[in-house]
């Protein structure tokens, strides 16, 4: 389907033909008219997008194979606050990492017999933290200006299905390159560089509705073009309830 409906030409009658207009299917993309597109495509009501404020989910990481690996709880709150806590049952282990008001925290705990572990985070990691929740809870939307950029980088290919490319780059040093489907503007894929200088990618393979928006219900996660897993969100909540204190460091 043709992104933009071309105009007729128009003929003089009895006068010499002009050059015909340029069609509007050849008007470059801005990273505007993506965004907005892209936007649109997540609900019927855009305006709705900038009523949430808070979100928590809860997903479940796979290995290559299926195996389930851990269960993870994010909550994510403007304007910047962001709690993900993650268990893996088998070995009792826990930990969890925070943005909250003025600084992050971490915690781990080896196993069920162990104490709990807790230091504050490097600024530099907090800063970055904020940006990927104030991403999340942006809906695609370009940032604020002075907190960072988004860029359109052009058509892309994922796996055959052609998209268009922004890349979100942020002050903190967060980035990520989203890739929307060429007609539909549907997330397809995100790309982020993993600490080791790899590509994960993280293609949408299931939507789901939750108060009119669509969110992923299943990813699989690529590293460096070989899949390593897949990962369910089992609970989807927007504008949750949420206790107070609950992005404070921890006082044990």
């Amino acid at each position: 389907m043709a992104l933009f409906r071309p105009f007729s030409a128009l003929f003089a009658t009895l006068l010499l033909a002009s050059p015909l207009a340029a069609s509007a299917a050849d008007t470059p993309l801005t990273v505007e008219t993506v965004v907005a597109k892209a936007r649109a495509a997540l609900t019927s009501d855009v305006a709705a997008l900038d009523k949430v404020k808070a979100l928590r989910m809860e997903f479940t990481a796979f290995d290559d194979k299926g195996k389930s690996l851990n269960t993870t709880a994010l909550t994510l709150a403007v304007p910047g606050y962001r709690l993900q806590k993650t268990m893996d049952r088998d070995r009792g282990l826990e930990s969890a990492v925070c943005s909250g008001r003025l600084e992050g925290w971490t915690t781990r705990k080896l196993d069920a017999l162990a104490s709990r572990e807790i230091r504050s985070v490097p600024y530099e990691e907090f800063k970055k933290l904020r940006d990927m929740s104030r991403d999340d809870l942006a809906f695609f939307a370009i940032p604020a200006a002075g907190l960072g950029t988004a860029t359109y980088q052009g058509p892309s290919d994922i796996d055959g299905r052609k998209t268009h490319a922004v890349e979100y780059a942020y002050a903190s040093g967060f980035r990520l390159t989203r890739h929307f489907d060429a007609e539909t503007f549907a997330l397809v894929a995100s790309d982020q560089p993993t600490p080791k200088g790899e590509l994960q990618r993280q293609k949408v393979e299931a939507l789901t509705k939750v108060d009119g928006i669509a969110f992923p219900s299943k990813e699989s996660i690529v590293v460096d073009g070989k899949k390593s897993g897949e990962v369910t969100y089992d609970q989807i909540q927007v504008n949750p309830a949420l206790p107070a204190g609950l992005f404070d460091f921890p006082s044990f």
